[in-house]
């Protein structure tokens, strides 16, 4: 398996992890914020799901064609951005504009691994004689 899989992967788990440890103190308290929820929701949804299915998704989808990964680098920095976005959106979802940026920035890392694996699934062309 990859670095690049082994990364999101691992990441992956951590989030899932924490968003247990949260999800534990949310059924302890009568109430909760807000913020504790949309922080255990995006460390399941972000976190947990989506860095698990980018890790299989980088293993697995290029193997289909039995080509390799399209970009690698692009795949590298899409690990990077996609836990920023993650990270803040959790840590700074009070702070609007900054949110917005995080939501961007975890968009991005959304559209480089679409681009990614579209490009790796791609056929090859068959050879004319």
């Amino acid at each position: 398996m990859s670095p690049l899989s082994k990364n999101f992967l691992r990441a992956s788990l951590v989030y899932f992890f924490i968003a247990a440890i949260l999800g534990t103190v949310m059924i302890s308290m009568k109430s909760y914020p807000a913020q504790l929820l949309f922080s255990h929701v995006h460390l399941n949804l972000l976190g947990w799901m989506s860095m698990m299915i980018f890790g299989v998704g980088y293993h697995i989808l290029p193997r289909f064609t039995g080509r390799p990964l399209a970009y690698p680098k692009i795949g590298t920095l899409q690990f990077y951005l996609a836990n920023i976005g993650l990270v803040g959106l959790v840590c700074f979802r009070p702070l609007h504009p900054l949110v917005e940026i995080f939501a961007g920035i975890e968009v991005i890392a959304i559209g480089f691994f679409v681009v990614n694996i579209w490009v790796s699934t791609i056929p090859p062309k068959p050879e004319t004689e």
